[in-house]
């Protein structure tokens, strides 16, 4: 059985990005072309050194790229050069944020195909875990506006009472034991992650900050799930809880 995650919308990010690619490297080798009579005056070991250096740069660019395409399309962990495809996103990405907008094509759209190129990986690992070595990362967002309870200290002070989704997800949680959070931003998140040690994180955000969270993380795999937004951004968000019991299934021992 395979983890239902929509991978559907992946091309998006996996096209701008291999025209970002191509992009980077003729604008880099025309700087390179520019500069090069001056290195060459200065020292013919420094024009040399810098085009070995700029070619390195590449090659692990396109490894990256190459790794990415396999998994995400064969669905197999050929994560091998981690270092690479790390690379690869924190060069890549925000070209694609820049190509992106001359193309006319949202932040959003494009952060929402990446996560489904990072879930893509997730399918990829085939890799189970301990109840235990998993953490399930909400959103404060999730909580409904009107409930008075205090939730993001403790999660369990919920009374499941039905008006957001909260209640399904710890009760999901704690029949699976497995921990449960509320991150309330970025620092708190990272301070639970601290404080659990997950290898596997479950995540649910909008897109913005499930791609901010998949980099702070990286290499802990993470399965993003993009929250519903039925009355507009950060205000009594809604996600499919089935997702996430359908992937828990899966990965858990």
């Amino acid at each position: 059985m395979d983890i239902e995650i929509n991978t559907k919308g992946k091309e998006l990010f996996l096209a701008l990005a291999t025209l970002s690619l191509f992009l980077l490297m003729i604008i880099t080798t025309l700087l390179w072309w520019f500069i090069s009579p001056r290195l060459h005056e200065i020292s013919e070991f420094l024009a040399d050194i810098s085009l070995t250096a700029l070619r390195v740069f590449y090659l692990i660019l396109v490894i990256g790229t190459i790794l990415i395409y396999l998994t995400c399309f064969l669905e197999r962990n050929f994560l091998v050069a981690r270092f690479a495809v790390k690379l690869f996103i924190v060069v890549i990405f925000p070209v694609t944020i820049l190509l992106g907008k001359i193309f006319g094509i949202s932040k959003d759209k494009i952060r929402e195909s990446y996560v489904y190129v990072n879930n893509a990986f997730i399918k990829a690992l085939k890799k189970k875990f301990d109840p235990s070595e998993v953490l399930i990362l909400l959103p404060h967002c999730l909580q409904n506006t009107e409930c008075g309870i205090r939730i993001t200290v403790d999660i369990f002070k919920c009374v499941r009472c039905g008006k957001c989704d909260i209640g399904d997800l710890t009760k999901l949680a704690v029949e699976h034991g497995i921990p449960i959070a509320i991150a309330t931003g970025g620092t708190l998140a990272r301070r639970i992650i601290v404080e659990h040690r997950p290898k596997f994180i479950i995540a649910v955000a909008c897109e913005r900050d499930l791609v901010d969270g998949l980099h702070d993380v990286f290499p802990i795999p993470v399965y993003g799930v993009l929250n519903e937004r039925p009355e507009g951004p950060c205000i009594n968000t809604r996600v499919m809880v089935e997702k996430i019991r359908l992937a828990l299934k899966i990965i858990l021992k």
